[in-house]
């Protein structure tokens, strides 16, 4: 689409997704309401209707367009409770209807037949009881136009009203019923959506999720590293991994039971999870471990990060319901340089961790890029000096 087209559409339409659409219906009255107007005009223009009582009903018509085009395009409905202002849209339109059905003269036949056509617009659009409200309206007011005209002007011939409000009277009711299932289907199928977009978003969690700890599981946790580090090529941002076992947790499963086990296992995220920042993401790797994602933090940071965490697992094994085992934790950490395959990240992480377990446990050890980088370097050297 051309630019200048776009902008216009965007000025006259909005840019906002729900906002666009309910101008766009709107638009769609602009136009039936644009045709009326010409027909009336050329009815003025031929005699068939007056003119003072045209150019009121012109003026009456276009206000209501205008004023209901303002309200919805500048999302004003939504603060009044009706975000598409669509009842009060269909009932502007009966009545213009209906005016022109007392000024139309010959051809006032000819114009009950757009009654019906707002009821087919409101199907779409409106709530299955406003759609009743419309009928009932609708009708009773045609009922209240025609004994009005067949008193006030002796020319009109009270029988033929009678014949046409019967035959509207028994149509608009059938228009209205099928508007009346139509909106019914459409708000089933609009809690049917909203149903399935949340059993979606259920089993999303479920996918996502350790069942017992709550934390996001090893599939997801993959999944947000690799898009970590996607983000870390374009914003060079520093980010770290920390690979966290428990210490000795076979002897609490052997000692205490599995489900002393896993209480532990769920003091521990919980009190990882008091201390962590949100923008951190602990995992549960398998079994006893547990992976650390810490965003945009360098190593110093993310060591404090985990002595926060093994300070708040101490003070949670004191509290009420606590397993009340000393329970502890060793921790492998390292960096991520931008660009290194995540395998071999956390492939130092392991290592790291094994060092921490290695020197007594109940520790973190970190265990850099470069530090890893340099002490490969040096293995190389002593491997060629001998």
């Amino acid at each position: 689409m051309h630019p200048a087209l776009k902008r216009i559409g965007d000025l006259i339409l909005g840019t906002e997704r729900k906002v666009r659409m309910r101008v766009t219906l709107a638009m769609i009255a602009f136009y039936g309401y644009s045709i009326s107007s010409l027909l009336l005009l050329f009815a003025i223009d031929i005699g068939l209707v007056e003119r003072q009582q045209g150019l009121w009903l012109m003026t009456y018509i276009w206000v209501g367009m205008g004023t209901f085009y303002l309200l919805v395009r500048t999302d004003w409905s939504s603060r009044l409770g009706n975000p598409g202002m669509d009842l009060p849209q269909c009932l502007y339109a009966t009545v213009a209807i209906l005016w022109a059905y007392m000024i139309a003269g010959e051809v006032r036949s000819s114009v009950l037949m757009l009654v019906a056509l707002v009821l087919v617009f409101g199907m779409f659009s409106l709530k299955a009881r406003e759609v009743v409200i419309l009928g009932i309206f609708t009708v009773a007011s045609l009922g209240v136009i025609m004994t009005i005209m067949t008193r006030q002007n002796p020319h009109i011939d009270a029988r033929l009203e009678f014949i046409r409000f019967v035959l509207a009277a028994s149509t608009l009711p059938a228009v209205s019923g099928v508007a009346y299932y139509v909106s019914q289907m459409r708000a089933r199928l609009i809690e049917q959506k909203a149903e399935l977009a949340h059993a979606f978003a259920l089993l999303q969690e479920v996918a996502s999720r350790d069942e017992l700890t709550s934390l996001v599981n090893r599939r997801h946790m993959q999944q947000r590293i690799e898009e970590e580090a996607a983000l870390q090529l374009r914003t060079h941002e520093p980010f770290c991994l920390a690979l966290i076992d428990l210490d000795h947790f076979k002897r609490v499963n052997d000692q205490h039971g599995h489900a002393m086990g896993d209480l532990v296992l769920k003091e521990f995220a919980q009190a990882a999870l008091e201390v962590l920042r949100q923008t951190d993401v602990l995992a549960r790797w398998g079994g006893e471990e547990f992976l650390l994602l810490l965003p945009n933090e360098h190593p110093g940071d993310a060591q404090a990060a985990l002595l926060r965490v093994a300070t708040c697992l101490k003070r949670h094994q004191n509290g009420p319901r606590a397993s009340g085992l000393p329970v502890t934790f060793s921790a492998g950490l390292t960096d991520h340089p931008s660009g290194e395959p995540l395998h071999e990240t956390l492939e130092r992480a392991d290592q790291a961790l094994y060092s921490a377990k290695a020197q007594g446990r109940n520790r973190t050890v970190a265990r850099l890029a470069q530090t890893a980088a340099t002490d490969q370097a040096n293995s190389l050297a002593d491997a060629r000096q001998v």
